[in-house]
């Protein structure tokens, strides 16, 4: 491409580097908990430009740290790895190897922006004000698996006074971001419901217990909680995107599992709806019914108004002003990217932010949402994500 958005020109060299990265990661997209060729490929390049490498046991995330004065703070920059449980459709030179597996939400974008910021940090570290960390994060697309919340706990986030993060939207044209300070993500939890009942054939239903319409029960039930029992002022959402049960249309079930999810936006509503949950469900046991409920899921990420200024500072330094959406509205999704801020410890407490980088280009045919298939990106995003980082590295206060 031609420099059209302002990449720095040394940056602008990489603009090969950047697109092959990205390639080669898009063709070997894996599940969370199992990012090892992945995270391979990261560990040798990042070790190749000199970074000191922390591995964290047999898990695949690690951190990558370039020091250059250990009296002067340490700003981190997170990325995640992992890929989704489905098809690639892409049908290009660079789609997915690996049979139902693919990178429909551009983690292979984000892992290439932290690689090809980390590869001109090392190349010009006279220019850095602060000390840097990259964290390759595993497992944040897989809410049971551990992912962001296990790296802060075997120490990820040890010494880090700040933290970035970026999230790619081909629903945004390139050129563009959006971000907002306070909260900018849900609170959200992945939940699976089983309920056991009895079978009965079905001329003779008194003579069971119907698991199925129990199950849906619940789940209405649920929908109730959310129109009358949550402040409308504050959004909430319950899911259900799973249901399966019965063996035979001529019989009860006696056993059905469910899955969905729980979004709000603040934490009062995350505890009504949790509580309601449990005690819609409760109430299946007085009804001669066998229930399970397992939720896991993630703190809201919380913007820090200092981090969100970061942000717009080093987009300002290249970006026309009017690119730069710093009062977008917050995601109804859900990023464990949260246990990392809330892990920073900061002179001025939980100091760390996230945003929208856009990925999209309407001219080229790419606007597709998260987790869409085909899922395209535009390789001219790259730099811009990259330059965005580099310049909080090296003009951060």
């Amino acid at each position: 491409m031609t420099n059209k958005y302002n990449i720095s020109e040394k940056l602008f060299t990489l603009e090969a580097f950047s697109k092959k990265t990205r390639q080669d990661l898009h063709k070997i997209p894996e599940l969370s908990g199992q990012e090892y060729k992945t995270s391979k490929y990261c560990r040798e390049l990042m070790e190749s430009f000199g970074y000191s490498i922390r591995q964290f046991d047999e898990y695949t995330g690690f951190t990558a740290d370039l020091i250059i004065d250990t009296a002067k703070r340490l700003i981190a920059y997170r990325t995640d790895i992992d890929g989704l449980e489905m098809p690639d459709l892409t049908n290009n030179e660079h789609t997915s190897i690996h049979e139902g597996r693919a990178h429909n939400c551009g983690h292979d974008t984000h892992m290439t922006i932290a690689l090809t910021a980390a590869k001109y940090l090392s190349e010009n570290r006279s220019e850095l004000t602060h000390n840097v960390r990259f964290i390759f994060q595993m497992a944040e697309e897989d809410m049971r698996i551990p992912g962001a919340d296990k790296m802060v706990e075997m120490g990820c986030m040890d010494g880090v006074d700040e933290v970035y993060g970026l999230h790619n939207d081909a629903a945004i044209d390139t050129g563009y971001i959006r971000f907002n300070s306070g909260v900018m993500s849900s609170y959200g939890s992945a939940w699976t419901l089983e309920v056991h009942g009895v079978s009965a054939h079905g001329s003779t239903p008194h003579k069971g217990l119907d698991a199925i319409r129990e199950a849906t029960r619940i789940i209405d039930y649920m929908d109730y909680i959310v129109a009358k029992k949550t402040d409308p002022f504050s959004p909430a959402v319950f899911g259900c995107g799973m249901i399966n049960g019965g063996t035979i249309p001529n019989a009860l079930a006696d056993y059905v599992q469910a899955r969905g999810t729980i979004r709000s936006m603040d934490e009062e509503t995350d505890k009504v709806l949790k509580a309601s949950f449990k005690e819609i469900v409760a109430r299946s046991e007085a009804g001669g019914f066998k229930t399970t409920l397992e939720a896991s899921g993630y703190p809201a990420v919380i913007n820090h108004p200092q981090a969100t200024k970061a942000i717009y500072d080093a987009a300002a330094a290249f970006l026309p002003v009017e690119n730069i959406e710093a009062n977008g509205k917050p995601m109804t999704g859900s990023e464990d990217f949260s246990y990392m801020i809330n892990a920073t410890k900061g002179k001025k407490g939980k100091v760390g932010a996230m945003y929208f980088l856009g990925s999209g280009n309407k001219a080229k045919g790419i606007n597709n949402y998260l987790h869409a298939n085909p899922y395209f990106v535009d390789d001219d995003s790259l730099l811009i994500g990259a330059q965005i980082f580099i310049n909080i590295a090296t003009r951060l206060k």
